[in-house]
């Protein structure tokens, strides 16, 4: 698409194994001048830019995945493995026109922010994505975790470990009634023997 198919939120990159994790989008748009209406835009150019992929009752004319992962193996200068940025959103799923047919995992359209880490990889859907926090094996690509989050994510995911306990924390959109937040996930904290411990927000896998 005009955007770009995998920039602005780059990728991730593990120098332990040479892989390297892209997400990216298959999104061609249409693009017309529009001549400009000053009672519709406070723009003041003579013309304005629009248009869109074109679609058929809100479903898009492309063949699924609509966004992707993929696993690239720097050094054998081949693809390991490529899977859609999550499940199907339910405007595709639940489609009057889709009734009866077994969809397989289209996957949301926006590019991933991902992070990788000693064994996993941490891949929120992006800010039109799904709000759904999801964990895979960053060795096969197979997931290992999902939650769902208060809104689509907006920032990259990043780790810290403090007190021996890892947390993952990444940036989410606010609704029309909340603002924006930082959520934080961590592996619950140990109980001691004979004892009560603390318990973690999520239960993400900080490995």
């Amino acid at each position: 698409g005009f955007g770009g198919g995998a920039n602005w939120h780059s990728g991730a990159a593990d120098p332990e194994t040479g892989f390297v994790y892209v997400p990216s989008v298959t999104n061609p748009a249409l693009i017309g001048l529009n001549k400009n209406d000053p009672a519709q835009t406070k723009v003041d150019s003579h013309y304005t830019m629009s248009g869109g992929a074109p679609q058929l009752g809100g479903l898009r004319l492309l063949k699924p995945p609509y966004g992707r992962i993929t696993a690239y193996d720097m050094n054998k200068g081949e693809i390991a493995w490529m899977i859609p940025n999550g499940d199907t959103p339910p405007a595709i799923r639940n489609h009057e026109r889709l009734k009866g047919l077994n969809i397989p995992k289209t996957g949301s359209p926006p590019q991933a922010g991902l992070l990788v880490t000693k064994t996993l990889l941490f891949a929120p859907e992006g800010p039109n994505g799904q709000p759904v926090f999801h964990v895979y094996d960053k060795a096969t690509g197979e997931e290992i975790w999902q939650t769902a989050l208060p809104g689509p994510q907006v920032s990259l995911p990043m780790t810290y470990l403090h007190n021996g306990r890892q947390f993952v924390v990444m940036g989410v959109r606010g609704s029309a009634t909340s603002g924006a937040q930082l959520i934080a996930y961590a592996i619950p904290a140990q109980q001691p023997a004979g004892g009560r411990g603390g318990r973690g927000r999520g239960a993400g896998g900080g490995q």
